[in-house]
């Protein structure tokens, strides 16, 4: 069975996405449970390094074991796709996920103009 780029990709993607979403609850549960509001940049960094390596892992991994390096370009250039195109994409795609992640799991909603805080209706 011969995998093409693009299933290559794929694949690697998924994996990111599925290491983003732990990341994420492990970050909101280490919140929850120091009651700090905020962890520091270090934190989200190594969030980012982990998908980045998530990605790579498994590209690199289906790269190699499918053929010969050579038949994709050469070592370098599978490096390359691997570790250093994807560093933007992961960066953009973690931002925008624990922006929109916070305030799903922020328990209330700030009333701009006021003091005023509205506390949101759990459903279970």
């Amino acid at each position: 069975m011969s995998l093409t780029n693009g299933v290559i990709n794929t694949i690697s993607i998924i994996a990111a996405l599925i290491s983003m979403i732990l990341v994420l609850l492990i970050q909101w549960n280490i919140e929850r449970e120091t009651k700090e509001r905020r962890l520091s940049l270090f934190f989200h960094i190594i969030n980012v390094l982990v998908m980045l390596m998530f990605y790579s892992t498994s590209q690199l991994a289906l790269y190699s074991s499918i053929s010969t390096f050579k038949d994709h370009g050469g070592i370098l250039r599978v490096l390359l796709e691997a570790l250093i195109l994807p560093i933007p994409v992961i960066t953009i795609v973690y931002v925008l996920a624990a922006i929109s992640y916070r305030s799903y799991v922020r328990p209330y909603v700030k009333v701009k103009g006021t003091n005023l805080v509205v506390l949101k209706r759990r459903r279970r």
